[in-house]
């Protein structure tokens, strides 16, 4: 099974899943994890340091589909929406951890049937 880490701070207090929100994570190399769409992913976020640590999978979910991100930018309302179902709690703290980074190749795994495409969105 293909493990996906993730920063403590996306993982709830009881550790057994994402926090309330979350229902997407944005990644780089959409066509690597196009490969997992349907399948099952252990979520898991390293104990002390990245790489250097244990990782401690704290849930199991099934990567539902995959979204480019390219294209999703164009109202800021829309970008808002990304971040908070992203798990930010601010369109700032999301530019933050995106700062620098170029969205074109990103994907946005999704682990619910939302989607943001012109065709596809849904509240």
């Amino acid at each position: 099974m293909k493990r996906i880490s993730f920063d403590r701070r996306f993982v709830n207090n009881a550790a057994d899943g994402l926090i309330v929100g979350k229902v997407h994570t944005i990644r780089e190399n959409l066509e690597y994890w196009t490969r997992f769409e349907g399948k099952e992913l252990a979520l898991f976020y390293w104990e002390d340091k990245p790489y250097r640590s244990r990782q401690i999978v704290f849930c199991v979910k099934r990567l539902i589909s995959v979204e480019t991100v390219c294209g999703l930018y164009d109202t800021d309302s829309l970008i808002k929406r990304i971040a908070e179902n992203d798990g930010f709690s601010s369109l700032e703290e999301f530019n933050e951890w995106f700062k620098g980074r170029n969205f074109l190749g990103m994907g946005i795994l999704h682990f619910s049937d939302l989607r943001y495409g012109s065709q596809n969105e849904q509240s």
